[in-house]
């Protein structure tokens, strides 16, 4: 009998197959990165045929596919590396079958895939993997796929689906710098993410994201949202030993809203949270609104502080009781069953304008939560 992960390969793969054959059937263009002379035998450097492979696709007006055939395919050593740096790319896919990508970082934080300002892109089929992720350092390691704008040119359109990732900085990363243009309309599906630092990072851009079957295994922080709108996130998370709270939505720099996240969280062991709806904004005054938790934890483990956390910081980072910042039309619903020493929900920093917050009925019926909400004023649930 096939494990849940070998059931799930070969699943990919199945599909990624019958992309290949569809995109062939339409007679839509299909490079093959082994037919312009890449190895796919992981030891020596392939990153150049990859680049040209894509480089290709990029010429065909009405769209290509870039074939990736069972195999390593690695990129070489990366130091703040952006290996395959794609800008402004249309309607291009990406399509393994059996086939991984991997690096070795050095120093520093790299990308293997770096899509700005690319628009109908689709990554289906493929394993990620860098030899040189070192998560006792902080951002030492490669994002296996980074969006970012391109000057005014936003991603969107941006499917990724049938991938894995093991020992990568982070599995997706949705981060500008710039401020430009925000990233939208990204779907992703059946994603898995094993012994990583970030699973699904969305930093100030990236919003309209849609999130289905993903899974995070010895993750530290699964999901990561900050500065966005308008996620709709199905998560599975477990065997968590870092201290890391696996769901953290923040507010730094933009108001951060509309986050619908339903979580599934087993064998966490340790830290101070599951869902942390923290704030650090710069200016003291961010917002907070629309977000919908639900969860489904087992977790007897007693090392556990809280499962939910609502908390502010200041611009320095110290934690404040009260606070300018504000959370505003927050639900919180599931299934929770933790140790007796894990408290439910812990509300550390208080709104000075009281927000609203909604107790769904599951969670109403369970005797570990508190009596009282400070900071917030009680109403349905919509």
């Amino acid at each position: 009998m096939l494990s849940r992960r070998q059931f799930l390969s070969v699943g990919g793969i199945a599909a990624a197959t019958a992309v290949i054959a569809d995109a062939r059937s339409q007679a839509r263009n299909v490079i093959d990165v082994k037919a312009l002379g890449a190895s796919g035998s992981g030891k020596s450097s392939d990153l150049e045929y990859v680049k040209a492979a894509i480089e290709k696709a990029a010429r065909y007006k009405g769209g290509a596919t870039v074939y990736f055939p069972r195999g390593e395919y690695f990129l070489g050593s990366a130091s703040d590396s952006l290996l395959v740096g794609l800008t402004r790319l249309r309607d291009v896919s990406l399509v393994g079958e059996g086939a991984t990508i991997s690096c070795r970082s050095l120093t520093g934080s790299s990308s293997m895939l770096y899509l700005g300002g690319c628009r109908d892109i689709k990554v289906q089929g493929l394993a990620f993997r860098d030899y040189g992720l070192k998560r006792e350092i902080n951002w030492l390691g490669a994002a296996a796929i980074r969006l970012a704008n391109d000057g005014t040119a936003p991603c969107e359109n941006v499917e990724i689906k049938d991938c894995t990732f093991d020992s990568v900085l982070s599995a997706v990363v949705c981060r500008s710098f710039d401020g430009g243009a925000a990233c939208r309309g990204i779907t992703l599906s059946n994603l898995s993410v094993t012994r990583s630092y970030y699973g699904f990072s969305f930093q100030d851009t990236g919003n309209d994201v849609v999130g289905r079957s993903l899974r995070c295994r010895d993750v530290k922080r699964s999901y990561f949202p900050f500065g966005v709108s308008n996620h709709d996130i199905e998560l599975d998370t477990g065997d968590n030993a870092t201290g890391f709270t696996d769901v953290l939505i923040k507010c730094y720099h933009n108001d951060t809203s509309s986050i619908k996240a339903r979580v599934r969280c087993r064998g966490k062991r340790g830290g101070d949270a599951i869902v942390a709806l923290d704030h650090q904004h710069e200016l003291g005054r961010g917002v907070m609104r629309d977000i919908q938790i639900e969860l489904d934890v087992d977790d007897v483990d007693c090392r556990l502080d809280t499962v939910v956390l609502i908390r502010s910081f200041d611009p320095q980072a110290r934690v404040e009781h009260e606070t300018g910042n504000r959370w505003d039309n927050i639900a919180l619903d599931g299934d929770v069953r933790v140790c007796d020493r894990t408290k439910l929900l812990d509300i550390v920093s208080t709104n000075r304008a009281p927000g609203r917050l909604a107790i769904g009925p599951r969670l109403a019926r369970n005797p570990r939560l508190p009596k009282s909400f400070p900071g917030f004023v009680l109403s349905p649930l919509k």
